[in-house]
């Protein structure tokens, strides 16, 4: 059995064991009147977090028939451009993006960090909107790390060998390889850039679609603090219908805000990268239209333009059969 059908088999496991699971859930009504907690807001939670459940399910569900449908071909110039974020990846970005807007600012809003009003007339609506930004980045992220999975997508995740060439770019965005780094500096320090070259820290000639400070700074740690946020906020769901005891709920709360705060850091640099680095801007563009000009891919991704070049110049139809993954 290869892998992929294990992937399949194991995720359609999964799918039974969680619909059966919210399908008692949905079954077995309000808790008890008994338990202590804020009874108008309890129903408006125990709902909420039985929907999170489900769409946690739907998700991987998604995930197996985005992977099963997505049969795309290899990347091609049309029209001096090409394709760098397909619909899919795009759909997945915003949503992710827009529930952690959402789930950040109803909650600072609920906990009164910025002293805001938090009246008992307002908190439905507050929490009706937390919900909807959890529910965005639950179903998103189950899809995404499930279609990887059973495409056996690794185009974004990184490897050993590209560490020391994100590093180097980080250095690049302070202008100190001549290139226009942030707020179009240029400083160009020989003498630092042979001492980070000694440690094996250089710029890549070669880099490919994503680039090495992509997969190690923005896409690793905002997938591992997005998984710590999905789970933990599950087990803070998981309370309305299981004895989760106290010390658990109390450092699950705590890593759950505190994987909030931390996507907020990275989120944050990773958009000062791009706003305030010119040579990033075409990624915005790309990020809304999916294109590319070729112009940036070769100055860019000079491994991918030679790759288009290469593709451009088969016979029609002589192209290998695409495996297909996210972002390849």
């Amino acid at each position: 059995m290869n892998s992929k059908t294990s992937a399949v088999i194991a995720d359609l496991v999964l799918v039974a064991l969680i619909l059966g699971g919210a399908v008692w859930l949905f079954a077995i009504g309000l808790p008890p009147a008994s338990w202590t907690s804020d009874r108008p807001l309890l129903p408006l939670n125990v709902d909420g977090s039985r929907i999170l459940i489900v769409l946690t399910a739907a998700g991987i569900v998604l995930g197996i028939v985005v992977a099963a449908l997505r049969r795309r071909g290899p990347d091609r110039i049309v029209d001096g451009q090409a394709i760098r974020y397909r619909g899919y990846e795009r759909l997945v970005h915003w949503a992710l993006a827009l529930g952690f807007i959402l789930d950040f600012a109803t909650a600072a809003w609920l906990l009164r960090w910025f002293g805001l009003p938090n009246s008992i007339d307002l908190r439905p609506a507050l929490y009706v909107a937390h919900f909807i930004g959890a529910g965005l980045i639950v179903l998103a992220a189950t899809m995404f790390a499930t279609s990887s999975r059973v495409r056996g997508a690794g185009a974004l995740f990184p490897r050993w060998r590209d560490v020391g060439p994100a590093i180097a770019r980080l250095f690049g965005y302070l202008g100190v390889y001549g290139e226009s780094g942030a707020l179009g500096m240029r400083l160009r320090m020989v003498w630092l850039q042979r001492a980070l070259a000694a440690v094996g820290i250089r710029p890549s000639p070669r880099e490919k679609k994503f680039l090495a400070v992509e997969k190690v700074f923005s896409f690793t740690p905002l997938a591992a603090l997005t998984l710590i946020v999905v789970v933990t906020g599950l087990i803070k769901a998981a309370r309305y219908f299981f004895v989760v005891p106290g010390d658990v709920l109390y450092w699950t709360t705590w890593l759950h805000d505190l994987s909030v705060w931390l996507t907020l850091i990275v989120v944050g640099l990773h958009l000062a990268a791009i706003f305030l680095v010119p040579r990033n801007w075409p990624g915005i563009k790309a990020m809304l239209t999916g294109r590319m000009s070729l112009h940036v891919i070769e100055e860019e991704f000079p491994a991918w333009a030679e790759e288009l070049r290469t593709r451009e110049a088969r016979p029609a139809g002589k192209d290998l059969p695409a495996h297909g993954t996210v972002g390849d």
